[in-house]
């Protein structure tokens, strides 16, 4: 370890230090606070795993038993630097009754309790709530916080370093008193190549998307919300073009369109559902690992709209995530989509775009229509300095995969602001022709990597797999699998 730059912290009897290892040392007084709330305080994050390790030096004791302790401690306490939590009945108080704004930060919360019975307890008076709720957000909070008490991260072995993200238990122990420890380092080639994953959906906790990218070798995140709203259905206009839609359909041969509305209902309040407010709480406890993406619905009204850009603003988010075919507006002819572009030329900011169809029972064609990039030529024609980044490429469907692919890659072809991810629909580079024709239109320099997290790993693919997937195809390049792992997405997003 060189000498120069930590943070000297006291644990009990046992005395050390820590830090970056390539940072200058810095001795300050020893402290009496906890070690799990004082460690990382004043350490800075780490903005890649791959260039740079903190470093944990033991330099003195009291009691030859003290190392003990501090191991026992490190096992116990898998989360460090975090403020201490709530009470039970505090927790109970503000999943009932904090604004819908913060609902993923009391869920985070909860999925660091560690006590058992602590976890039970709290689940046996949220079930005793549930029948006298009627708020149908409040009823959303408390079944995702049944589900986060009762699920395991499956990160055993983990520890989770607030603003830094996840290690393995054993990279935070001194194998043997006065040996400083120093994480393993990573491959050459993740050195100098840094891996961005630009679709994440932050619904899932803190320790276990930590530990995924950790895993997969991905330093950088794009955490997203999103802005949609059940009440919308009951809007006239709205629920007359889904009823035209929906009529000209297969499905509503079987189907009637009340109880496909019913299911629209719930999957536009589901766990996919994340505010402005709970992007900015991920990116105030990681600051440099995340960028935050808000949302906003441009189907409302103007004034809605203009309150939820300012507030994207205020947040110090880098851009605007929509989903056409489920805040229901038409791309072409909605007049919000002015405004939003004029915001994001203002702010340098990127607008993200759904592009194919929905999830759900939003995979029927005729109720994603709005979803369909062609929809975006006359926006792009007027703003041709705004970025829009085509997420799935046009080809989302689980019916008719690569539906609108052509679309996308044409705009990409007319306009240079256009990018686009792969996330979900990562086997259009396994075909040779698809990288051929992209390589002529869009180009690998504004191709971006992306996994949709978490919902790949409801069919078992772990980020990981799908890093491994690019690094071992075929049909790219050395220098094109690099720009679309990272070097694309650090360009577009300004980040050093």
């Amino acid at each position: 370890m060189r000498s120069g730059g930590a943070n000297r912290v006291a644990f009990g009897d046992v005395y050390f230090r820590y830090g970056l290892r390539s940072s200058k040392w810095r001795h300050h007084p020893a402290t009496n606070q906890s070690f799990r709330g004082h460690l990382y305080q004043k350490s800075r994050a780490i903005t890649s795993y791959s260039n740079q390790s903190i470093c944990f030096e033991i330099i003195g004791t009291k009691h030859a038993n003290s190392i003990g302790a501090l191991t026992k401690m490190i096992q116990k306490n898998y989360y460090i630097g975090f403020a201490p939590l709530a009470d039970l009945d505090q927790m109970l108080d503000a999943l009932v009754h904090d604004p819908p704004d913060f609902r993923w930060g009391l869920i985070r919360d909860l999925c660091r309790l560690g006590d058992p019975k602590d976890r039970y307890e709290l689940a046996l008076k949220i079930e005793d709530c549930l029948g006298e709720i009627q708020d149908f957000t409040t009823q959303s909070r408390l079944f995702l916080a049944l589900k986060a008490l009762r699920n395991t991260t499956g990160a055993e072995g983990y520890v989770l370093v607030k603003g830094v993200g996840a290690f393995r238990e054993s990279d935070l122990k001194s194998e043997k008193f006065g040996g400083p420890y120093e994480p393993p380092q990573p491959n050459h080639e993740m050195n100098f190549h840094p891996v961005v994953d630009f679709r994440i959906h932050p619904q899932v906790p803190d320790m276990k998307l930590f530990v995924d990218m950790r895993r997969a070798g991905v330093s950088r995140g794009v955490i997203l919300a999103t802005d949609t709203d059940p009440a919308d259905l009951d809007r006239p206009s709205i629920k007359d073009s889904l009823y035209k839609d929906y009529s000209s359909c297969a499905q509503s041969r079987w189907l009637n369109f009340e109880q496909i509305m019913k299911h629209l209902r719930s999957n536009l309040y589901s766990n996919t559902h994340v505010t402005n407010k709970d992007v900015a709480a991920w990116l105030k406890d990681y600051p440099e690992i995340l960028f935050g993406f808000g949302s906003v619905n441009l189907s409302k009204e103007r004034y809605y709209v203009e309150e939820k850009l300012d507030q994207i603003g205020k947040l110090g988010l880098r851009g605007v995530n929509l989903t056409p075919y489920s805040q229901f507006f038409n791309p072409a002819e909605n007049q919000n989509v002015d405004l939003l572009f004029q915001y994001c030329r203002s702010v340098e900011g990127v607008v993200v775009s759904h592009s194919g169809c929905g999830m759900g029972p939003f995979d029927i064609l005729e109720l994603s229509r709005n979803s369909n990039p062609i929809l975006w030529e006359p926006i792009l024609k007027k703003y041709p300095d705004v970025p829009l980044v085509l997420a799935h490429c046009g080809s989302y469907s689980e019916f008719l995969p690569g539906i609108w692919l052509h679309e996308a890659l044409s705009l990409g072809k007319n306009f240079r602001n256009v990018y686009g991810d792969f996330s979900a629909v990562e086997w259009i580079l396994d075909s040779a022709a698809i990288v051929k024709e992209i390589r002529k239109t869009i180009t690998f320099d504004r191709i971006l990597f992306g996994t949709d997290y978490p919902f790949p790993l409801a069919s078992g693919m772990r980020p990981a797999c799908l890093v491994s997937s690019v690094r071992a195809n075929r049909h790219l390049t050395e220098k094109e699998k690099h720009k679309v792992l990272g070097e694309n997405a650090i360009k577009l997003l300004r980040s050093d």
